[in-house]
C-alpha cells in the first residue's frame, strides 16, 4: 500500500513515510518526530533535518488549530486542476506546528478570517484518502 490511496495522485514517489496512508484511513492524522532532538514533522519525514538521523516515531496530531492565512487556488497542478478552485489554508498549532492543508468546501471563502479555530480531519474519497482543515 502506498501513496496511490491518498486522494488525487500526480507524482508521488513511494516512501519510509507511507504508514501515513494507514493513519489516515483509520481516521487519525499523524506525523513523525525526531527519537534523538524531538522534532516534530508534518507532512511527515523519514529523516530529521536537523540531526539526519531516521530514528523517527509517528505520533497523532491534536485536530485543534487556529487560522493563519489562507488562499484561493484556481490553477492546480495536473492532478488538481478538475478540482479548481479549491483553498488551501495554513494552521498553526498550540504547540507551534504549522501545516498546509486544503479547507472544506463546507466553509465558505467569506467566513474565513485569521484566528478562526479549525480541525485537521482525514477524510476519504473514493478508494482514497487525504486530510483537509474543516469547522470544529
Amino acid at each position: 500500500m502506498g501513496f496511490e490511496k491518498f486522494g488525487q495522485v500526480g507524482y508521488i514517489s513511494q516512501t519510509k513515510v507511507a504508514p501515513l496512508i494507514s493513519y489516515l484511513q483509520k481516521g487519525v492524522v499523524a506525523g513523525t518526530r525526531c527519537k534523538n532532538d524531538g522534532k516534530f514533522y508534518f507532512p511527515p519525514r523519514a529523516d530529521c533535518l536537523d540531526c539526519r538521523k531516521s530514528d523517527m516515531e509517528w505520533v497523532p496530531i491534536e485536530s485543534r488549530a487556529r487560522l493563519v492565512t489562507f488562499t484561493q487556488v484556481f490553477f492546480g497542478p495536473p492532478a488538481f486542476e478538475q478540482s479548481t478552485p479549491y483553498t488551501l489554508g495554513l494552521a498553526e498549532f498550540e504547540n507551534g506546528l504549522r501545516v498546509f492543508a486544503p479547507i472544506s468546501k463546507d466553509l465558505d471563502r467569506d467566513e474565513l478570517k485569521p484566528e478562526m479555530e479549525l480541525v485537521l480531519r482525514p477524510r476519504h474519497v473514493g478508494e482514497g484518502v487525504f486530510y483537509q482543515l474543516e469547522k470544529p
